[in-house]
């Protein structure tokens, strides 16, 4: 039982190395963006045209995402607990609309996680709608 739980620490301690060592996302000047709302739980990183960033918030806790292309949006989340270590980690897609700003909805649970992106939309009751071009998330890819 011990060695399981030492393997799995080692494994999410490289895994977040390997996380913690993606370069942060900074937009090319002029370049068209979209804004992603970065609250909630979960270490939230994505990947465009074959490359993984880790997304900086601003002030006000945004950060730029790059418009026009599919973005591959991932979550991951782990929490540790007595006699037991819970992760889990969830991808989609969608490709940004340039202005938009985007609300990541990540909902860990015991057995699965559940990952979806809303468009931010102060026209609707709940401040959101549907994103139309969110997808299931394959392997990122160079184009």
């Amino acid at each position: 039982m011990k060695r399981g739980c030492h393997v799995a620490m080692v494994l999410a301690t490289l895994w977040l190395a390997g996380c913690a060592s993606r370069p942060e996302y900074q937009p090319a000047p002029g370049a068209p963006t979209a804004r992603l709302n970065m609250q909630g739980v979960g270490d939230k990183s994505f990947c465009v045209d074959g490359a993984w960033y880790k997304p900086v918030g601003d002030g006000d806790g945004y950060a730029p995402l790059p418009a026009g292309r599919r973005v591959h949006i991932n979550v991951y989340y782990s929490v540790q607990r007595p006699n037991a270590l819970y992760r889990c980690e969830s991808r989609v897609s969608l490709v940004p609309a340039a202005g938009q700003k985007y609300l990541v909805d990540f909902e860990p649970h015991t057995e699965r996680c559940y990952l979806t992106v809303f468009k931010e939309d102060t026209s609707k009751r709940a401040g959101v709608s549907m994103e139309p071009t969110l997808a299931a998330a394959s392997a990122c890819k160079a184009p």
